[in-house]
């Protein structure tokens, strides 16, 4: 099963596989074998490549804290929305609708310049509103919505590029 855990503004995703007394990770395309023993509740012996590791572990809602070899790492679980701005690297955001809904209003209008974290739509789903922001500095280049109309899921709202965005 393929996972992902985000480090600052990074995203790193692997697969682990789950054979019967060990596991398997394929991470930036290199296979590890490895096995986990469970010491108590948030500790942990890892065993990756014959060498055996301690680390404890600790998980709270999407955060998670990792103590391996005298160190601290932090971990959160990114969101749908995280993994899309993220790992989408062309320069352009496309933003949908994160449930179904209906749109309350537009922000912005095309051609308008906007910021990493501006507002850009108000949805609204389940009598609760939401405001839809960017992530990448750049023009509303394409607006697929009008205030009032109804949405489904994943329904695309608009669309955000950069001014360098790479050229393919």
């Amino acid at each position: 099963m393929k996972y992902s855990l985000k480090i600052g503004k990074k995203i790193i995703s692997f697969i682990l596989i789950e054979e019967e007394d060990f596991y398997k990770i394929e991470l930036d395309e290199k296979e590890y074998k490895a096995e986990l023993i469970k010491i108590d509740s948030n500790l942990y012996s890892l065993i990756i490549d014959g060498l055996t590791y301690t680390l404890a572990l600790s998980k709270e809602g999407k955060k998670i804290e990792l103590f391996f070899k005298g160190d601290l790492f932090a971990f959160e679980i990114p969101s749908q929305r995280d993994k899309g701005a993220l790992e989408n690297l062309s320069g352009i955001d496309k933003i949908s609708a994160p449930m179904p809904g209906r749109v309350v209003k537009l922000l912005k209008k095309i051609g308008e310049d906007v910021l990493d974290g501006d507002g850009v739509i108000v949805v609204e789903a389940m009598k609760m509103e939401s405001e839809l922001k960017t992530n990448i500095d750049g023009k509303i280049t394409e607006i697929n919505v009008k205030e009032g109309d109804t949405v489904d899921l994943g329904a695309p709202l608009l669309t955000i590029e950069s001014q360098d965005k790479k050229e393919e």
